[in-house]
Order: C-alpha cells, then sequence, then structure tokens
C-alpha cells in the first residue's frame, strides 16, 4: 500500500488537490512494488503543452492474464497515454480519445506478434481539472466516485456489450463527467472485483481518507487478486502525510482494520442521489409491450447543484468587479491623498473639491450597477449551460429510443442546434465538446459516413482563401494551388506521394497583373491538370483567366505562357474548365453553354458547328466533368442535382444515387471530379452544404461519403472547402479551405 499527495493544479483557480494510494495483492498476498502494472497518478509535466498545466491524469489498465505477466506492456501503454495526453492540445475528452485509441494501436501491434502471449484489457482514464473530473473507458473497466450522498458507478449498468482494448481497432468509449467538492473520493478498479456491493464499499468512499479506506479494501480483498487506485479530493494540504508507506504493513494493517474499527465509525447518510454524467448509451430494441416511447433514464441536476454553480459564477464576476471598484478607490487616493483630505480654504474645495465630488457622484452608480449587471449576466448564462446540457442529454437518449434512423437523425441534429447556441454562450464547454462528438459519431453511423483524419498540408498568408487545389498526373508528384482572395497561383513540388513536400513553402507562379508576352493576368477562374499529346507539346497546369485566355504552367521548364480563346467575347459568367482528348471545354452557366475549343498546335480553334455543348439546365450548373474514356459528360447543379450525359442523351440522375443507398441528398456541392479509369472510375462530389464529400460510381451507384474535422477549428472541414482533389490508393483527399491545403485520409 501506497499514499501520495501532490498539488492537482495551481492555486490561482482555487484547484482541488489529490491525495492518492494504491493496493496491490496476489492471491491475498501484499506486494512491495511501489510501481504497479498499469496504474497511474501524474500531476502535469513541466513541459506539458498549453492547456495540460492544470490536468492530473489517472490511468487504471487492466489485461487479461497475470499482472506479474504483463507489467512491462502494461506499462508500454500507459506510458503512451501519458505522452500523449500532455502533448496533445484541444478539449479533455477528445484527447484522451487519441491517447486510448494510440494505446489500443500497440496493444494490436502486439497481439499480431506470434512469439507473444495474446492480451485483451480494460482501460479508465480520469483527469482532475480544477473541481471537475473527466472520465472515459473502454472495455469492462470499473470506477466508483464516494460522495457525501451515496456512490456513484461508472458504468452506472453493465453495459450490454463491450469491446475490449486490443480486440479491434474501433473501439467504444465512454465518457463522463463530474463536479467535484472536497471529501469525494474517486476508487479505479480491475473488473473482477464488480461483485462488491455498493453498500459494502460505501463506508470506503464516503466520508473517509485514503490512509483509513485502504487497509478496508484490503481486508475486504483478502484472498484475491486485486490493483487499485484510490483518490481523495481536498482543498488544504494535508499534515503529516508520509511520501510512501510500505506495502509490507499491509497485514498490520488488516488486522486494525478488523478490531472493530469500522463499527465504531459513522457515515453521513445520503441526502439526494448522485448526479450522473450521461454516457452515450446504445440503441435497444423496444419491448413488445411497449406502446408509448418513454423518456429516457437521465439524472438532471437538482435545483440545489444549478443554483450552487449560478452562485459561484455570481462570485467570481462579482470578485472580478471588485477589483475594478479597488482600482477605481487607489486611482482617487491618488488624485486627493490622505494627506491632503483635510480641511481646506473654501476657496480651494469649491475649485477642486466639487470637481472629484462630481467624478465620485458618477463613477461609484456606474461601478455598483456594473457589478449587478455582470452578476445578473452570468448567472443567467450559467443557467442556460446548465439547461443545454440537460436538453443535449435528453435528445441523445430519444434518439437511441427510435426505430427509424430518419427519426433518430432529428434528435442528433437537435444536439448539434443546442452545441452550437452553447458555443456562443461559453466557448470551449468540455461538456457540450463532448456532447456534440457523441452527436457527430452518431449521425456517422446512422447515415454510414466514413470518417477521415484531417491534417494541414500546407498553410498561406492571412488574407488568403484558397479556392482551387489540382494534381499533377503521373509518377512525378507535385500540386497546384489557386488564392481566389488575392488571384495567385502556387506550385509545390513533392515526391511522388503528394503529401510530402521536398522544400517547405510555396512557389507563386502566376498572379493578377502579371504580363505574359501581349497578355496581362486578370481574374483566374479555375485550373486543371493538361497532359501532353498529339497537339500539346508539353504538359502543365493549365488556368482559365476571366479576359479570354488560358495560361498555361510548365513545370519541367518553369516557364508561363497564354493562349488566347476564340468565343470570349460571347461568355458571361465562365466558372470552371474540363477536357477530354485534348479538347478544352468551358462551362458557362451565364450563356447556358459549355464551350468547346479544339486544340491546334500550341494555340485553339473553334469551329462553328460544334461550338459548344447543348445540355438541359446548364444556366443551374455549378461543375462538370468529362470521362476520358467514351466523353460522357457529368454536371452539377446547384440544386443538388448530379447527371450523367452520354450522346447528348441522359444515363442516369441524383434519382439513382438515392435508390442506391444515399439516403440524404445533395445540399448546395459546388465540385465534381473523376477519378481513375476503366472499373476503377468514380465520380467524387464536394458537399459543403451537408459538410461531406460523395463519392458514387459511374454507374450512378452511391458508394461512400467522407467527413472529416478541421484539426485548427475543431468543426466540420468539409463545410468551408473551396475546391478538393482526390489520389487514389491508398485514398487521399487535398482539400482548400480557408487559407490552408488539408490532407484527409482514413485513420
Amino acid at each position: 500500500m501506497s499514499s501520495h499527495f501532490f498539488r492537482a493544479g495551481n492555486d490561482e483557480f482555487m484547484d482541488l488537490q489529490a491525495v492518492t494510494g494504491q493496493l496491490y495483492t496476489i492471491e491475498g498476498q501484499p506486494q512491495g512494488a511501489r510501481s504497479v502494472p498499469g496504474l497511474v497518478a501524474q500531476a502535469p509535466p513541466g513541459k506539458a503543452v498549453r492547456g495540460r498545466s492544470r490536468d492530473s491524469l489517472f490511468i487504471h489498465l487492466s489485461l487479461s492474464g497475470h499482472p506479474q505477466e504483463y507489467a512491462t506492456l502494461a506499462q508500454d501503454l500507459v506510458d503512451v497515454i501519458g505522452r500523449r495526453f500532455y502533448a496533445t492540445p484541444g478539449s479533455v475528452t477528445a484527447t484522451l480519445r487519441k491517447a486510448i485509441l494510440e494505446a489500443n494501436q500497440l496493444l494490436l501491434r502486439h497481439n499480431l506478434n506470434d512469439s507473444a502471449a495474446a492480451r485483451e484489457g480494460a482501460v479508465t482514464c480520469a483527469v482532475l481539472r480544477g473541481e471537475e473530473l473527466y472520465v472515459v473507458q473502454s472495455g469492462e473497466a470499473l470506477a466508483l466516485i464516494g460522495r457525501n450522498f451515496g456512490l456513484e458507478r461508472l458504468p452506472p449498468q453493465e453495459p450490454e456489450r463491450t469491446t475490449a482494448l486490443g480486440r479491434t481497432a474501433g473501439l467504444e468509449l465512454r465518457y463522463y463527467h463530474n463536479w467535484l467538492e472536497t471529501g469525494d473520493m474517486l476508487l479505479l478498479a480491475d473488473p473482477r472485483v464488480a461483485h462488491l456491493p455498493a453498500e459494502k464499499l460505501k463506508p470506503v468512499l464516503v466520508d473517509s481518507t485514503v490512509e483509513d479506506s485502504i487497509p478496508y479494501l484490503a481486508q475486504m480483498l483478502e484472498g484475491e487478486t486485486a490493483r487499485l487506485l484510490l483518490v481523495e479530493f481536498t482543498d488544504e494540504t494535508p499534515v503529516g502525510i508520509p511520501d510512501t508507506v510500505s506495502a509490507m504493513t499491509l497485514e498490520s494493517a488488516i488486522a486494525s482494520a478488523g478490531s472493530g474499527t469500522d463499527s465504531s465509525r459513522s457515515f453521513t447518510p445520503p441526502l439526494r442521489q448522485p448526479v450522473r454524467a450521461s454516457d452515450a448509451g446504445k440503441k435497444r430494441a423496444p419491448s413488445a409491450d411497449t406502446r408509448t416511447a418513454s423518456l429516457p433514464e437521465i439524472d438532471l441536476p437538482t435545483a440545489e447543484d444549478l443554483e450552487y454553480t449560478a452562485r459561484r459564477a455570481s462570485a467570481r464576476t462579482a470578485l472580478g468587479l471588485s477589483r475594478l471598484a479597488e482600482w477605481l478607490a487607489r486611482f482617487m487616493q491618488r488624485l486627493r491623498p490622505a494627506a491632503t483630505m483635510q480641511r481646506e480654504p473654501e476657496d480651494e474645495v469649491g475649485s477642486g473639491g466639487w470637481a472629484l465630488a462630481a467624478i465620485l457622484a458618477v463613477l461609484i452608480p456606474v461601478t455598483v450597477a456594473a457589478v449587478i449587471g455582470g452578476v445578473y449576466v452570468q448567472r443567467g448564462r450559467v443557467a442556460r449551460v446548465g439547461e443545454i446540457h440537460d436538453e443535449m442529454r435528453q435528445a441523445l437518449g430519444l434518439a437511441t429510443q427510435q426505430e427509424s434512423d430518419s427519426d433518430a437523425r432529428t434528435y442528433y441534429l437537435q444536439v448539434l442546434n443546442l452545441a452550437a447556441e452553447a458555443e456562443s454562450l461559453r466557448p470551449g464547454d468540455d461538456e457540450v465538446l463532448e456532447l456534440r462528438t457523441q452527436a457527430l459519431e452518431a449521425l456517422d453511423r446512422v447515415d454510414d459516413v466514413t470518417r477521415l483524419e484531417a491534417q494541414v498540408l500546407n498553410e498561406y498568408d492571412e488574407g488568403s482563401v484558397m479556392k482551387g487545389v489540382i494534381l499533377r498526373q503521373g509518377l512525378n508528384g507535385d500540386f497546384y494551388t489557386l488564392d481566389g482572395a488575392n488571384n495567385r497561383v502556387f506550385a509545390h513540388d513533392t515526391e511522388e506521394n503528394y503529401t510530402t513536400l521536398e522544400e517547405p513553402g510555396s512557389q507563386e507562379i502566376l498572379f493578377g497583373g502579371q504580363a505574359i508576352g501581349t497578355h496581362i493576368v486578370g481574374q483566374m477562374i479555375d485550373m486543371v491538370w493538361r497532359p501532353s499529346g498529339a497537339q500539346v507539346a508539353n504538359e502543365g497546369a493549365a488556368v482559365l483567366d476571366a479576359r479570354g485566355a488560358l495560361l498555361s504552367y510548365h513545370p519541367s521548364f518553369s516557364n508561363v505562357r497564354a493562349v488566347p480563346l476564340g468565343l470570349a467575347s460571347e461568355w458571361i459568367s465562365p466558372v470552371a474548365i474540363s477536357q477530354f482528348n485534348e479538347r478544352l471545354y468551358v462551362l458557362d452557366p451565364g450563356a447556358g453553354q459549355i464551350w468547346r475549343y479544339f486544340a491546334e498546335g500550341d494555340g485553339f480553334i473553334v469551329d462553328e458547328a460544334q461550338r459548344s455543348l447543348t445540355l438541359p439546365d446548364l444556366e443551374l450548373a455549378v461543375d462538370f466533368a468529362i470521362y476520358s474514356e467514351d466523353g460522357s459528360v457529368v454536371v452539377l447543379y446547384r440544386d443538388g442535382g448530379l447527371r450523367r450525359y452520354g450522346q447528348d442523351s441522359l444515363l442516369w440522375d441524383e434519382s439513382t444515387l438515392a435508390s442506391s443507398g444515399l439516403e440524404t441528398p445533395l445540399v448546395a456541392p459546388t465540385h465534381v471530379r473523376i477519378v481513375g479509369s476503366g472499373l476503377n472510375s468514380s465520380i467524387f462530389v464536394a458537399d459543403p452544404g451537408s459538410g461531406r464529400i460523395v463519392q458514387a460510381s459511374l454507374g450512378g451507384t452511391f458508394l461512400a461519403q467522407y467527413k472529416a474535422l478541421d484539426p485548427v477549428r475543431g468543426d466540420e472541414l468539409f463545410t468551408v472547402m473551396g475546391d478538393f482533389d482526390v489520389a487514389e490508393a491508398p485514398l487521399r483527399l487535398f482539400v482548400a479551405a480557408g487559407n490552408r491545403i488539408y490532407l484527409a485520409t482514413q485513420e
């Protein structure tokens, strides 16, 4: 048994502190090891990433087999969790999720090693920040929180189905959040001790201390194998707690516990039920005799809880405003020091005294009004955020009770709307972020969405708005980007995988107002990669100029050319270009046409008999693509329509996609691309309106839909994309959004 004390935060925030004790027995025999396999109680290190300086981490990891057999492996896993947590910014629960998933990957690799014994496990990670406790669990993990009103078990009930750590890459995580008070205790335990009844554990965790509770736990588990981590939360430094109590003193501790000490102790009965944080929950089929849907079993905070939270926020607001009043008093004292605050001649009082009195008469009521107003505004915000928490939990619970996906989707969308309201009242609220994440993950399951992992590939100057990105075809790598706000085009040299930049930064190759021969570059609209062929001598990036020219950059020679395009005088509002069989096509919704140009040497000619493609509803089109093998045209419409035409006849439309599994129609699509050749060809559609990229076959069959979170902002990335391009085998999405280019890949 050992007991430790460390500060879990900064006194400036009036943080709670933690006293920890551990119990490690094997078949009833106490172990003298200071380091227990799989147990960690860690104060924030000095080099923690910004935002982690107040976070204290507690880990309980269980693996199958004898604890002594997996001691080294368990240490490696908890080290991974600790390093990842303190090195990753962001919300507590999101960071814990990443840390647990990384540890799970390490355990999976261990299990795939034929020479090592396969292990499966469970983990509980708890983080103390100030007066808040965040808990994330996976597998058959167990935790108990003791309060002055009773015990709270995490999970509240045994889950119907659990996924063990190390069995699969797709873990099911459970999230909890609690407000703590001084004297509360946390017990992280092995699943094998779950049989202990709550009433038996109540004297250990309620109105007790670590020093008193460890012997009683040892007595309860006499003859068993157990690894327990006990944490006591306090707001003051305990006096006289030794740094370490030898584990071999357990026998005497057990003896003293069995001498009747327990009978002399009294415990305060609970005054109210504990407030439990909502779990994500699993969807359960209603029983046959159920006639009406019942509300989910959610413990809502009492009026006392809300009043306590509001009082605390009000007190802090008043404290801040009182400091303003204190500063004001010091300022006025400087204006009229105490030494001079004596009776002065009436003429001096009349000149300076009345001015000071007038200032005081104005400033004091204003200060008082500011204090009172700030208190009431803050209390109102706190109360509303608390209500939003409850409404979000209730909506999540109702969603799991729905029989149809469409009904469940309605409640999940309600959670997202509530999260947006809470974000405006209290930005960065961890519980709101966690509930929002649960709703997004549930929507992904309902809509069969594949979630991608996004990272920033390149960042441009502030004020840039990237609206174009294309990949160089072939085996050379490289990609090109278009900054619509500043009318610039950049080249990026990469390795063959497109993702490894050979040099940091970017090379500007085109800009507005640039003189290319006799042509002055105007507003650049769209880009396409133009390979070499019978008429095209050099491959390169082709850019459509609104002034009626095609600008070409040839990377092999690092030169640019400008070629005029006929019919430019008839353009009204060109928006996109594409190519087929060395011909160039320009989509012009204003004219309701797709203009066609035939390549001739380095330039283009217009055939009056074939000057354009005439297809229905082109005035509503936003983008198009031409299949390189048969010349069929895929047209994307701003109202969500997607149609493929062959030989001027309609092959299929958006209704074909809907019948093949695309349940949510396109909302506000912007770009379409055809990727691959032959049977491996696919159509990709960017739909910022629904925050996704949809993949379909050339035959009109829905294949998949992708979403990703912005690693910088934390919200949906594809809702703000300006353009995208695709590389396959493996799938890589290059997304232009804001002043960045992102790379999105499957985890």
